[in-house]
């Protein structure tokens, strides 16, 4: 043998191993397109958990819902959300602006409106789990609560009414 020959039994290894691991990767890259449309088609079906993650995600760490599983683990069929608004604002108080006054507006610049009242969302899921998030006083987020809740009820009749037997 030469110095550059191979050994013919190490190479038709390698080729076989080269191709099982082609043919592992093709099933792989089949099996995450039938899951991704197996979920697009659920989503397409079930419209309110798009927009429930599109507000969780606005509202920034808020449950989300894949496939009517919360990212808690709870279900939300047969769940309820609730939005309590107990005049959440923010505000100038007197003593901000007094001291604002007196530091010539230095203050009130570095410490701003105060939060005022407050907003939170009350949900139980379908098997009962109690969850309270407060909401932030921001205008974005008090516009974007609601439409969480609205879409979380939407969610859980769809499913409730899509299997009776289990809500």
């Amino acid at each position: 043998m030469g110095l550059f020959s191979s050994d013919p039994a190490k190479a038709s290894a390698r080729a076989a191993e080269k191709t099982l691991k082609k043919q592992k990767r093709a099933e792989a890259a089949r099996l995450r397109k039938e899951k991704a449309a197996a979920h697009a088609a659920w989503l397409h079906k079930h419209p309110a958990e798009k927009a429930l993650n599109s507000a969780a995600g606005l509202l920034r760490g808020w449950p989300q819902s894949n496939r009517g599983i919360s990212t808690t683990g709870h279900p939300v069929k047969g769940g309820k959300a609730e939005f309590m608004n107990m005049d959440a604002h923010k505000a100038w108080t007197a003593t901000r602006l007094i001291s604002g006054a007196a530091t010539l507006g230095v203050t009130t610049l570095a410490a701003g409106r105060k939060n005022k009242g407050m907003a939170v969302i009350n949900i139980v899921y379908g098997d009962g789990f109690v969850e309270t998030h407060q909401v932030k006083p921001e205008p974005q987020h008090m516009m974007d609560a609601p439409k969480y809740v609205t879409a979380f009820n939407a969610l859980a009749e769809q499913l409730a009414q899509e299997d009776p037997a289990d809500a």
